[in-house]
C-alpha cells in the first residue's frame, strides 16, 4: 500500500524508533519490551499515512485520465483542422501529452 508520511510523522516516528531501541536494549533479549503506547501511535501514524497515500493515488489516476481525454480531444480537433488552428491543437495536444507524463513519473513513485 503506497503511504505519504509528513514531516513531522517521519520525526515523531524516527523518536518512537529511538525510544523502542532503546527499551529493547534495557529489557530482556527474549521478551518485548517494548511499551504498548509506541507500537500504538507507530501504527496510528503508519494507518494515517496508507490513507493518504491511497487518497493521493486516486487523486493522480483522476488527473492522468483527464489529461489523456484532453490529448485525445486535441489530437482529434488537430487532424480535422487546418492552418493555425491545427498548430494550436498540435501544441495543446503536446501539452496535454507531457503533462500525462509528468503524472505517469509521480504514480510511478507509490509503487
Amino acid at each position: 500500500m503506497p503511504a505519504s508520511y509528513t514531516g513531522a510523522e517521519k520525526r515523531r516516528m524516527a523518536w518512537l524508533s529511538a525510544r523502542a531501541f532503546k527499551q529493547s536494549m534495557a529489557g530482556d533479549p527474549n521478551v518485548d519490551t517494548i511499551d504498548d503506547r509506541i507500537k500504538r501511535e507507530v501504527d496510528r501514524i503508519q494507518k494515517r499515512a496508507e490513507e493518504r497515500g491511497a487518497a493521493e493515488v486516486k487523486a493522480l489516476e483522476q488527473r492522468l485520465s483527464e489529461a489523456r481525454r484532453a490529448a485525445a480531444g486535441a489530437k482529434a480537433t488537430m487532424r480535422t483542422s487546418k492552418g493555425p488552428e491545427r498548430v494550436k491543437a498540435r501544441r495543446e495536444m503536446h501539452e496535454h501529452e507531457q503533462a500525462a507524463r509528468r503524472i505517469e513519473r509521480e504514480l510511478r513513485r507509490y509503487q
